[in-house]
C-alpha cells in the first residue's frame, strides 16, 4: 500500500505527524488508486478529501486498501463538497470582502484620513491572506490534468476578463493599461498561473528560504514591474509557498489559541499603520514597484521588504484566529470567492465613474461603502457556479471499475 495513503488512513491518530506537503499530495495518489477524480469543482480540497477517505476506512493491508477503492469509484461528490474546511471557506469569504471594501475606498480614501488608515490597514494583510489561502490547496506535483486544469481556469478567465476589463475602462474614463499587463486586480489571476507552476520548485523549507530572497533581491531590479504581473508575482511568491506548507498548521493552531493569534494580528497590523504615519510608502505593501519608486525605506530597502513581509504574514495568520469558523454568509462566499474577484471591479469602476462617492456625506462614506461592499459581494457571487462550468476543462467519461 502507498505510503502516503497508510498515512491518510492513519491520520485520526497521527495527524499532527503529518505534514502540510503530505496532506496536499494524498489526493493525487488517491486519484491514481481509485481511477477517477475528486475534484470536479475547482482546487483539490485535501483537507476535506481526507476526512471523507478517513470516514470509509475499512483497514490496514491490501484487503482493506481494495475495499478502500472499491469504496471510492462510488464515492459522491457530495461528500466531498459536505466536507470542505468552513474556516478556510469563511477566511476566503472575510478575505474577499476586504478586497471589495479596499477598492471602493481606494479613490475616496485620498480625502479622508480615517479611510486612508483603513485602507492601509486592509492592504498590510488582506492580499498575503488571499495568496497563502490559495497555497493551502495547491498542489506541488503537476501532471496534464494540472497543466489542462491551469489552461482553462485560469489562463482563459484571464484571457477573457483582460478584453473586458479593457473595454469597461473605456467606457468609464478609468486607467489604461497596455495588452501584456493584467488590467488592474487581475495581476492575481496572471501570478496565480507562475505560482502553480514554481510551486513543485520551491515546495520545501529550503524553496521557501529561496523564494524569499527572490523576492527580496527583485525589489532592486527596476526592469521588474506591472507587465505580465512580474513584480507582484516574485513579491507574494513565499507567501504561496508558505501557505502550502504550513498554512493548513497555522489555521488550525490560530483556532485553539485565539487570544494569542488574534494579538499578533492586532501588533502586526498596528506596527504597519504606526510605520505609515512616520512616513512607510503605501504602494510597498503592494509589491508592485522596485525599490527606487515604492521602497518601504530608501536606506533599506531589502531589510524593510522582509520586514513588511513578515508582518504581512503575522497578520494574515492572526486574522484566523478573528473570523469565525462557523459564519455561514463567510463561507458561502469564500466559495464563491473567484466571480466576487472577477466581477467586483466592473462595479467600482462604474460606482466610480459615475460620481457617485462624492454625493454621500463625509460622514457616512464609511458605513456605506462597506455596506455596498456586502451588496456588491453578494450579487456577484452567484455568478461563480457558471463560470466555472464556463472556464473548466472538458470531463472525460468515467471509468468503471471491476471489484476486486
Amino acid at each position: 500500500m502507498p505510503n502516503d495513503l497508510s498515512r491518510a488512513m492513519r491520520l485520526p491518530f497521527r495527524f499532527r505527524r503529518v505534514s502540510a506537503a503530505t496532506l496536499i499530495g494524498i489526493p493525487a495518489k488517491l486519484e491514481a488508486a481509485c481511477g477517477r477524480s475528486f475534484d470536479e469543482d475547482g482546487p483539490c480540497h485535501s483537507i476535506a478529501l481526507l476526512q471523507v477517505i478517513v470516514g470509509i476506512r475499512i483497514g490496514d493491508g491490501v484487503r482493506g486498501f481494495r475495499e478502500t477503492r472499491r469504496k471510492c469509484v462510488l464515492l459522491p461528490m457530495t461528500a466531498v463538497k459536505n466536507a470542505r474546511n468552513s474556516h478556510l471557506d469563511a477566511l476566503r469569504g472575510a478575505g474577499i470582502l476586504l478586497v471589495v471594501f479596499g477598492h471602493l475606498i481606494e479613490q475616496p480614501s485620498s480625502d479622508s484620513q480615517i479611510l486612508q488608515s483603513i485602507y492601509v490597514g486592509i492592504y498590510s494583510f488582506h492580499m498575503p491572506l488571499f495568496v497563502l489561502l490559495s497555497g493551502v490547496f495547491a498542489r506541488d506535483a503537476l501532471d496534464g490534468r494540472d497543466y489542462r486544469k491551469i489552461v482553462w481556469t485560469l489562463v482563459l478567465p484571464l484571457v477573457v476578463f483582460q478584453f473586458v476589463y479593457i473595454g469597461m475602462s473605456r467606457l468609464t474614463g478609468w486607467y489604461e493599461y497596455s495588452l501584456f499587463t493584467p488590467y488592474w486586480l487581475l495581476w492575481f489571476i496572471a501570478s496565480m498561473i507562475f505560482w502553480r507552476l514554481l510551486l513543485p520548485l520551491f515546495a520545501s523549507p529550503a524553496g521557501l528560504g529561496v523564494a524569499v530572497l527572490i523576492s527580496v533581491a527583485a525589489g532592486y531590479d527596476d526592469g521588474i514591474g506591472y507587465t505580465l504581473s512580474v513584480s507582484r508575482t516574485l513579491y507574494f511568491l513565499p507567501f504561496f509557498v508558505f501557505g502550502h506548507l504550513y498554512g493548513a498548521q497555522l489555521v488550525v493552531m490560530a483556532r485553539h489559541h485565539p487570544l494569542r493569534f488574534a494579538l499578533m494580528f492586532c501588533a502586526a497590523v498596528g506596527m504597519v499603520l504606526a510605520w505609515w504615519r512616520l512616513g512607510l510608502n503605501p504602494a510597498a505593501l503592494t509589491g508592485s514597484r522596485d525599490y527606487t519608486s515604492g521602497a518601504a525605506d530608501s536606506n533599506y530597502p531589502a531589510l524593510a521588504r522582509l520586514s513588511l513581509m513578515l508582518l504581512g504574514a503575522a497578520a494574515a495568520v492572526g486574522f484566523a484566529a478573528i473570523v469565525p469558523r462557523g459564519s455561514a454568509l463567510l463561507g458561502w462566499l469564500g466559495e464563491r470567492s473567484l466571480a466576487v474577484y472577477l466581477l467586483h471591479g466592473l462595479v467600482v469602476m462604474a460606482f466610480v465613474a459615475s460620481g457617485a462617492p462624492s454625493l454621500i456625506p463625509p460622514g457616512l462614506l464609511l458605513p456605506v461603502l462597506a455596506v455596498l461592499s456586502l451588496l456588491v459581494a453578494l450579487a456577484t457571487a452567484p455568478a461563480d457556479g457558471p463560470m466555472r462550468r464556463l472556464f473548466s476543462p472538458p470531463r472525460r467519461a468515467p471509468r468503471l471499475m471491476a471489484s476486486a
